[in-house]
């Protein structure tokens, strides 16, 4: 199941995460699969040893 970059997945669709995103070694992904202008959601993969920074949104 693949779906397009800055696209929004079907509503009401049941996704399998690790289908939707790449794994990629020493590495973070992040793929947003529903942009609003109420807010966005995104997915990340990290590769080993790899982290996320805190951030602060206003969503």
């Amino acid at each position: 199941m693949e779906t397009p970059d800055n696209k929004d997945v079907e509503e009401s669709k049941v996704l399998i995460i690790v289908e939707v995103i790449e794994y990629i070694l020493i590495s973070v992904v992040s793929k947003t699969i529903i942009k609003k202008s109420t807010g966005n959601i995104s997915m990340m993969s990290f590769g080993s040893g790899e982290g996320l920074t805190e951030k602060i949104y206003s969503f």
